[in-house]
């Protein structure tokens, strides 16, 4: 028992022992305030803190609002992540024609999700599945 117990001991003095030696020599990155932010950084982290906005908005008003409102928010910020990512990815459209069509295809399809939102639709669809039921 006492020899597992002076190994333990041991591992623990030799990983202290290295983890020491490893943290002294490495010094602690400083940020960096002096670099300009682009246009195109302002506009993602904007649309980013937008979509956080309309997610905790529709979180904390759950109950409280109509199913619309929810729909609107969700739409939102569908509309918003969207954008941000072909403010992103929108170089690739110049770098080739097969990235070009891809996200055309990408923003229709995002298009038709947000119709995908709309309570009519639900409410349409709903009916039609319950009257083919009957």
């Amino acid at each position: 028992m006492k020899s597992i117990g002076r190994r333990f001991h041991l591992v623990l003095a030799l990983s202290a022992a290295c983890l020491g030696s490893a943290t002294a020599q490495q010094q602690v990155p400083t940020p960096v305030t002096d670099v300009p932010v682009s246009g195109r950084e302002e506009f993602l982290a904007v649309a980013i803190a937008a979509m956080m906005l309309c997610g905790l908005v529709n979180f904390l008003l759950m109950g409280r609002v109509s199913l619309k409102v929810h729909a609107a928010l969700s739409m939102l910020s569908v509309l918003v992540g969207g954008f941000g990512l072909l403010v992103l990815f929108g170089n690739l459209l110049y770098q080739s024609p097969v990235w070009a069509v891809a996200i055309l295809f990408l923003l229709i399809a995002m298009f038709k999700l947000m119709g995908q939102f709309e309570l009519g639709a639900w409410h349409d669809r709903a009916q039609s599945k319950n009257k083919s039921s009957h």
